[in-house]
C-alpha cells in the first residue's frame, strides 16, 4: 500500500505520545482515527496493540517509515502498564490529540521554539524524555500551549483526590515559559471527562483536606498559584472549544454576529458588548473567574441590569449551576447554537484534511509492501 497522510498523522501522533489510546474513533471526528486506517497500520506491522489493549505503540518498522521522511522520536523507557505513570501518558496523549484536531502544531520540541509563534504546543512528554530534565518527572503539567502573547499550562484532573505540589509546579512551568520571549501572561487549562465533574473536582467538598508533604488538592493549589484557568472537557466538545480559543479575535467575531454594540462603559472590563440594554459576556473559554468578575462589575455599575453569558450548548447546564451558587446577580445563560458557531467560524467545520500519498525526501512515495496474514495473525481492532 502507499502510505497516505492519514497513516502518517497517526504514526506521528503515536511517536509523540509513546502510547496512543485505543477507541479514538469513538471520541473524535478525524479520518486519521478511522478503524480502517488503524487496521491497515496494524496489518503492516507499523503499530502494535499493547497487551492491556488500552493503547498502541510504534514498532521498529513504524519508526523506520518515519525516519525515511526525516521524522524521529526518542524511544520511551519501558513503562509498567500497571503503574499510574502509564495512565498519565494515556491522558497526556488525549490532550495532544485534542490540540492536534484543533489545528495546533503539537510537535515543538522546546519551549524556546514557541517564541514568535502565534499558535503552537510543546508536550511535556518531550521534556520528560530529556535526561537533563528528570526533575520534571514529579511535575503534573502536560505541556505549554502558546496562543498569541499568552501561555496556557494544561492539567488533567481525575477527581477531588487529584493533587499537586503548587510551588514546585509553578516553578517548573515558569522555568520553561521564561524561555519564550513574547509571553505576557500565563493561564491554566484544566481538562477532565466532563465540565461538571471538573468543577466538582476543584471546589471544596466541606470535608477536611489533608496536606501531606506539601501535596495539596487542586482547589487549594489553584488558589495558591493564583492564575486564571479555563475548563475544557475531553472529546468532541472540547475540541470545538479549543478550535475557537485558537482563533484570534473570536470574542469580537461572536459579538459582531450577535449584533452587540461595543462596550464603552468605564469599569466593565470583562463586558464584551451590549445589546438591547443588556451587557454581554462571551464565556466560551469557560474562564469562571473572569465571568464572575464581570458579573460583579456589572452589579456594581447597575444591579438592575440583566447580564447575558453567551456560551456553547454543552456549557449551559454547568454555567447555570455555578452562577446560581456563586453569583449574586442572576444572568441569562445564552447557548449559541452549533449552526450559528459554524456560520460565524466556517473554519471550525470545514475538513481541510487532504488524503494523499506521502513523499520521501527524494520525491518518490513511501510504499509499504502488501503482506497477507491469516486472521489469527492479525491483532484484533477494538470493537
Amino acid at each position: 500500500m502507499l502510505l497516505d497522510t492519514r497513516d502518517l498523522e497517526f504514526l506521528k501522533l503515536t511517536g509523540l505520545c509513546r502510547y496512543m489510546p485505543t477507541g479514538l474513533n469513538r471520541k473524535y471526528d478525524s479520518p486519521c482515527f478511522a478503524r480502517r486506517v488503524i487496521s491497515n497500520l496494524q496489518t503492516h506491522r507499523l503499530i502494535k496493540l499493547i497487551s492491556d489493549k488500552m493503547s498502541y505503540k510504534l514498532t521498529k518498522k513504524g519508526r523506520g517509515i518515519l525516519e525515511e521522511i526525516g521524522i524521529t522520536f526518542l524511544k520511551d523507557a519501558r513503562t509498567n502498564l500497571k503503574k499510574n505513570a502509564y495512565l498519565g501518558k494515556l491522558k497526556n496523549a488525549h490532550i495532544n490529540v485534542m490540540l492536534h484536531l484543533a489545528g495546533v502544531n503539537v510537535y515543538y520540541e522546546t519551549a524556546r521554539e514557541l517564541s514568535g509563534v502565534s499558535c503552537g504546543y510543546m508536550s511535556s512528554l518531550v521534556l520528560r524524555s530529556d535526561n537533563s530534565m528528570k526533575v520534571l518527572s514529579s511535575a503534573k503539567f502536560l505541556g505549554i500551549l502558546k496562543l498569541e502573547l499568552e501561555a496556557y499550562i494544561p492539567y488533567y484532573i481525575e477527581d477531588r483526590q487529584s493533587w499537586m505540589f503548587p510551588v514546585f509546579e509553578r516553578e517548573m512551568y515558569r522555568s520553561q515559559v521564561d524561555s519564550i520571549r513574547d509571553v505576557k501572561e500565563i493561564k491554566l487549562i484544566l481538562f477532565g471527562d466532563t465540565l461538571e465533574e471538573l468543577w466538582l473536582s476543584i471546589t471544596p467538598s466541606g470535608e477536611s483536606v489533608d496536606i501531606i508533604d506539601g501535596r495539596k488538592s487542586f482547589y487549594i493549589s489553584l488558589e495558591e498559584i493564583g492564575s486564571e484557568y479555563l475548563l475544557i472537557p475531553l472529546g468532541r466538545d472540547g475540541v470545538l472549544q479549543l478550535k475557537l480559543l485558537t482563533l484570534c479575535g473570536y470574542k469580537d467575531r461572536i459579538s459582531t454576529a450577535l449584533r452587540c454594540e461595543e462596550n464603552n462603559v468605564k469599569g466593565l472590563f470583562e463586558c464584551d458588548g451590549w445589546k438591547d440594554g443588556m451587557p454581554f459576556i462571551i464565556g466560551i473559554d469557560f474562564n469562571i473567574k473572569r465571568v464572575l468578575r464581570g458579573l460583579k462589575q456589572i452589579e456594581k455599575y447597575d444591579n438592575r441590569l440583566k447580564p447575558v453569558v453567551a456560551c456553547l450548548p454543552f456549557q449551559k447546564s454547568t454555567y447555570i449551576k455555578i452562577l446560581k451558587e456563586f453569583s449574586t446577580i442572576k444572568p441569562l445563560v445564552f447557548p449559541i447554537s452549533l449552526n450559528d458557531i459554524y456560520n460565524v467560524f466556517p473554519e471550525t467545520r470545514e475538513d481541510n484534511f487532504k488524503i494523499e500519498p506521502v513523499p520521501k525526501k527524494r520525491g518518490d512515495y513511501i510504499e509499504v509492501p502488501e503482506v497477507s496474514y491469516s486472521k489469527t495473525q492479525i491483532e484484533v481492532i477494538e470493537a
